[in-house]
């Protein structure tokens, strides 16, 4: 059950994925020279603003991660100052708490155990933390939409590369993709003569027997290049529902187009796919009102510059008042950061 709390961030907010660690250091080349305080008579290895982080907080559970430990209690003090608590983003963080839980319950039986394993490599000392993990992801995520909203014409340079989309499809399940029964021979004549008449979402709305695109008239949400590492449609880790040959055919159209039929064969079966592409502005993607595909967008941006995170982190962090009290503590925290990003990112 490893990374739990990361797979589960797909349940509640449909396939995106968390950003991991992140590296990130800042510091005064005097503050090694800056005397320990104390706070309810324990060590205080580090502050940002108000905040204190104490040497009993790195408690022994986490010393296996002792550098990331160290780092992401930092980040999560940077993100807790930075972004309100709303009640919207307490009511998604319940909503992640509550789907994490179940799930893992569905995994083990001592999941509150492993849970607490998990959440000490994110810096909290115990199980009954994890609302405050999940207030935190949700806040990064605003955070990190914040900036990329405000500097999208800056940061969208990588991502467009990708190739960003979205598409519907229309499948038609077969039994063999050469030689096709007459039924299925009739079907697949119906569907492009329909498409030669009508829009591609009345078609698939009318004729395609994708379960989970049928009813969205064949929208199937957002791709892009990266969509084509999932194998099938059935991939649960991806973020594409679409399998990984039909994607290739969306990337080579324009706004607008369809392609022709694309064969995918899996452990399910045989199936035959048409694929329209709906939108190619990346503007527009971002921007949508449909939550899943603006998330999808925001995820993929992150991932498409591996420094990004770190600027959002380091704009904010700014901000604040820094400082290290503990020689020891900046050591494994300049050494993870530095193993994370390399000498000339810290």
């Amino acid at each position: 059950m490893t990374d739990i709390l990361r797979n589960n961030w797909f349940v509640v907010l449909i396939a995106i994925i968390i950003i991991g660690f992140i590296g990130y250091f800042i510091y005064d080349t005097n503050k090694d020279n800056v005397s320990a305080k104390s706070s309810n008579n324990e060590q205080v290895v580090a502050s940002i603003d108000k905040d204190d982080i104490t040497a009993n907080d790195l408690y022994d559970e986490s010393a296996p991660y002792d550098g990331s430990t160290i780092y992401n209690m930092y980040k999560n003090a940077v993100i807790d100052q930075s972004i309100e608590t709303t009640k919207d983003i307490k009511k998604q963080a319940n909503t992640l708490e509550s789907n994490i839980k179940s799930n893992a319950s569905k995994q083990s039986d001592d999941y509150e155990s492993t849970l607490t394993s998990e959440l000490a490599k994110y810096g909290y000392s115990s199980f009954e933390q994890l609302n405050d993990y999940c207030i935190t992801s949700v806040k990064e995520k605003e955070m990190n939409k914040k900036y990329i909203t405000k500097h999208f014409d800056e940061v969208k340079k990588a991502w467009e590369e990708k190739s960003p989309r979205t598409v519907s499809i229309i499948k038609m399940e077969v039994s063999d993709a050469d030689n096709l029964t007459e039924t299925e021979t009739k079907k697949k004549n119906n569907i492009d003569k329909a498409l030669e008449k009508e829009s591609f979402a009345d078609v698939a709305k009318a004729f395609s027997e994708d379960s989970n695109t049928a009813n969205k008239k064949g929208f199937a949400g957002y791709v892009d290049s990266d969509s084509t590492n999932s194998k099938t449609s059935s991939d649960s880790s991806s973020t594409s529902t679409v399998p990984a040959d039909v994607v290739t055919a969306a990337i080579n159209l324009k706004k607008g187009e369809t392609s022709d039929w694309v064969t995918v064969t899996n452990s399910s079966g045989t199936s035959l796919y048409r694929v329209y592409v709906k939108e190619t502005d990346s503007n527009k993607i971002f921007n949508t009102k449909n939550d899943t595909v603006s998330n999808q967008a925001l995820y993929a941006i992150l991932n498409s510059d591996s420094s990004l995170s770190y600027k959002i982190l380091d704009s904010y962090a700014k901000k604040l008042d820094i400082k290290f009290n503990d020689k020891d503590t900046k050591k494994k925290f300049d050494n993870y950061v530095k193993t994370t990003y390399g000498g000339d990112q810290v």
